[in-house]
């Protein structure tokens, strides 16, 4: 009988409590908490839906609360609600019981305006209840792009007006040229790709660089490496140019491969950023390129490579794998003579390499190889770089101390030089006379592709 009554007891207790926050009051007074009072996007692409915002309602009070409505503002709108696991844009009687909370997930997917500059996307998800309302601002922006989707292009310009969007492939054709204008930006979808056959010119100036990325920059997707797969030039491609511009998040930055008999460059490379690469920054196969000004870091297996031979200069570069996202002991700068084909056949060539002026930086011991393993004629001119490693090398500054060159803050990626850089004034005059901004370098030039100018 005592058991019974003691069962009893806690039965009522329970019941008594459960009641108290399952019991709906109507009290006008009675007040929501929301965790934003806005939810935002960046900048979307049109006709592309966005990563998921999450917004949390949480009643406060000891007495649930029933919400008579929740909807958006419009009636035709770009966003989409998900309130507490239900996919739909109107639900009515969700009742939030005291001190517990409802979750709503929030989507947008901007339909085009048919406009060259971004546009405001806006609406409101709106709540009533107890005679209060609650508006919570939603709030994007939608760009407009032309979409490139498996074309063969000859002869085009692509201009600054609005981004292309690379939906899969892009082939620019034989003797066909790519004209793409300072400020131009192009987003290359999952795996998009871009064959050059022909010649790509992509000049940008100082204050308006070209831009090669993924199409999502949403969120995480804004530093995420091997989102598109890369640039490739193909064989017959000649003639090509990238100044003043940026490169990332991608597999490979630029990808050569354009033998020939001559050591004139199909590539030349300037004033330009490549980084996030989850391959390779710059990646070339029996080719001629030239490098100047140009600044890669933060890449999976190379920072620069070139194999089977062909002649690679390099000026002026800062080449830096410190920090990094991936695990990296061997150089991420190589060169080679030689490249495996199969268990018992090398491809081989003649390998001209002239490095001068560069920093050479990583998280290896040795952070810079040059293979003579195929027999081929192999030259190496290196002159006043830092580069890191455990040897001596002759005309050049070598060293394992932490951050030598004297980075600004590598660990946020900033590469320039600091007050006290060991890389000021150490460079040899070789005619580079602007650095990688595009600030003039001064009478006593420093190393990497950043000059630094003291203020008087």
């Amino acid at each position: 009988m005592r058991e019974k009554l003691l069962l009893i007891l806690v039965i009522l207790v329970w019941i008594g409590c459960s009641t108290k926050e399952e019991s709906v009051s109507f009290d006008p007074n009675l007040s929501l908490i929301f965790s934003n009072d806005s939810v935002s996007f960046d900048t979307l692409l049109s006709e592309k839906r966005s990563s998921t915002r999450r917004l949390t309602v949480y009643n406060p009070n000891e007495a649930a609360i029933e919400i008579s409505e929740i909807s958006l503002g419009k009636s035709s709108s770009d966003y989409s609600l998900i309130i507490n696991g239900k996919e739909t844009n109107a639900s009515s009687g969700e009742r939030i019981f005291g001190g517990d909370s409802i979750l709503i997930l929030v989507e947008v997917n901007v339909q085009s305006r048919n406009r060259d500059l971004p546009y405001l996307v806006k609406d409101s998800i709106i709540f009533r209840w107890n005679t209060n309302e609650e508006h919570v601002k939603l709030v994007s922006y939608g760009q407009d792009g032309n979409i490139i989707n498996s074309e063969v292009i000859c002869d085009e310009t692509w201009t600054n007006d609005r981004p292309y969007i690379v939906s899969d492939t892009v082939v620019v054709g034989p003797n066909c040229r790519l004209n793409i204008e300072k400020g131009a930006k192009i987003y290359f979808e999952n795996d998009a790709i871009m064959f050059v056959q022909g010649t790509l010119k992509a000049i940008g100036d100082s204050a308006e660089h070209v831009v090669f990325r993924n199409a999502r920059f949403d969120g995480i997707y804004d530093q995420v490496p091997g989102q598109w797969n890369g640039i490739y030039f193909l064989e017959g491609s000649v003639d090509n140019e990238v100044v003043f511009a940026d490169i990332f998040n991608g597999q490979i930055g630029l990808r050569v491969g354009t033998p020939d008999d001559d050591d004139i460059p199909d590539l030349m490379i300037s004033n330009s950023t490549i980084y996030n690469m989850s391959t390779a920054g710059i990646l070339a196969f029996t080719s001629d390129v030239h490098v100047t000004n140009t600044l890669v870091f933060n890449c999976g297996n190379y920072l620069a490579g070139g194999f089977a031979g062909g002649n690679y200069t390099y000026l002026h570069c800062t080449l830096s794998n410190e920090p990094a996202l991936f695990i990296q002991d061997e150089p991420t700068v190589q060169f080679s003579d030689n490249i495996v084909i199969s268990e018992t056949e090398l491809l081989t060539g003649d390998l001209n390499v002239n490095i001068i002026n560069s920093i050479i930086w990583g998280t290896a011991d040795e952070e810079l190889l040059i293979n003579n393993g195929g027999g081929a004629q192999v030259i190496a001119i290196l002159q006043s770089n830092i580069i890191k490693s455990n040897s001596e090398i002759p005309n050049n500054f070598t060293s394992r101390e932490i951050n030598f060159p004297g980075f600004q803050n590598a660990f946020l990626y900033d590469y320039q030089l600091d007050t006290l850089a060991f890389a000021q004034n150490k460079a040899t005059d070789i005619g580079v006379s602007i650095d990688l901004t595009g600030k003039n370098r001064d009478d006593l030039p420093d190393i990497g592709a950043f000059e630094r100018i003291e203020k008087e």
